[in-house]
């Protein structure tokens, strides 16, 4: 491992993307390399940190494919129900599988291209604490949306899969999702003492100010909370860079699931639109020979990902959004190609 090498990458990409703050951990072979860069909070100045609570955004989605991957290998549900069983009403319903939910192949409507389900218009208003953030107003504006593809005909990421798959886990165990995620999946993994489906919106402390970059590409905007109900099971949870680090190895190795459903989870597909080697599995991406998951969010961005073959992952966090760029993603990518040139082809 080059420490300068991956010094110099850092703050080459902290300063060109304008970051408030950046922070990455590489851990390979027992050693670790970490660096954090830039303020928590561009008012006091106070120093960004690595080890502070933050949003996970979209990682959440691998934690709620693991508590229905455990309903499946409990014999409670199978990869090929119909979501129709579950919730009905939604177009091609009775065709979509649990497992096409998981793979992103369902072809349900995404509701987050829509305002519909907003209590205000307003890209950034889900930071707010109130509001009207039932998981039925997601779902009629999934109800009232013509299917995006036909069940199985490519794979799209789309966050309604796992907003769907969070109420079938409700009817299946009887149990709110949080408590199901909280409880079978975080709570059964040793180390995770971060790491939560939260309650409330406030993060635990420390955490950083979250900011979003507007697109004039130099001005911040200071975000407030993220109320949990709002991305619910496809990106509520909270976590820290060590908890993560754990994590990913549990999604690589995996010591809650039998080996026939680890296969499952990890054999992806392409996704439409992305890159070649930018694939999806159940609830995992897999990006060439890496596993993990990545977030963009307002006022945020992470990304874990582990590189087995090689026993090294590698996890980056800010504490800013930057108008679609998934930059966490694109930084650990970095990362990964320094120290392996030739991963991809792997």
């Amino acid at each position: 491992m080059t420490r300068d090498t991956l010094e110099f990458l850092l703050e080459t990409q902290f300063h060109d993307r304008r970051l408030p703050g950046l922070g990455a951990v590489v851990e390979l072979d027992g050693r670790r390399w970490e660096l954090a860069l830039g303020v928590s909070d561009v008012t006091t100045g106070e120093p960004f940190r690595i080890g502070d609570h933050r949003h996970v955004g979209c990682i959440t989605k691998s934690f709620a494919a693991t508590a229905v991957l455990q309903q499946i290998d409990s014999g409670r549900i199978g990869f090929d129900d119909a979501l129709d069983s579950f919730v009905p009403g939604i177009s091609n319903g009775e065709r979509i599988t649990i497992k096409q939910l998981l793979n992103m192949t369902s072809g349900v409507a995404d509701f987050v291209h829509s305002l519909d389900w907003l209590p205000a218009r307003d890209g950034m208003s889900f930071y707010t604490a109130d509001g009207d953030w039932s998981q039925e107003r997601k779902v009629d504006v999934m109800r009232s949306r013509p299917a995006a593809f036909e069940p199985g005909a490519k794979a799209d990421y789309c966050h309604s899969n796992y907003i769907l798959l969070g109420l079938v886990l409700e009817q299946v165990t009887g149990r709110p999702a949080a408590d199901v995620i909280n409880g079978d999946v975080v709570a059964s993994v040793p180390g995770l003492t971060s790491t939560e489906f939260p309650s409330v919106a406030q993060l635990p402390d420390p955490h950083p100010t979250t900011y979003a970059l507007l697109a004039d590409g130099h001005t911040l905007r200071e975000l407030g909370d993220m109320n949990p109900n709002a991305l619910w099971t496809a990106g509520a949870m909270t976590s820290t860079v060590d908890d993560l680090l754990i994590w990913v190895r549990e999604l690589a190795d995996s010591t809650l699931l039998p080996a026939e459903l680890q296969r499952e989870r990890l054999t992806p597909i392409h996704l439409d639109g992305r890159r070649a080697f930018h694939r999806y599995g159940l609830g995992v991406q897999r990006l060439g020979a890496l596993v993990g998951h990545n977030s963009r969010m307002p006022g945020s961005s992470c990304a874990v990902y582990r590189y087995p073959a090689e026993d090294v992952s590698v996890a980056v966090v800010t504490n800013a959004s930057v108008d679609v760029d998934a930059v966490s993603m694109e930084i650990a990518l970095a990362i990964v190609r320094t120290l392996y040139p030739r991963f991809v082809d792997r």
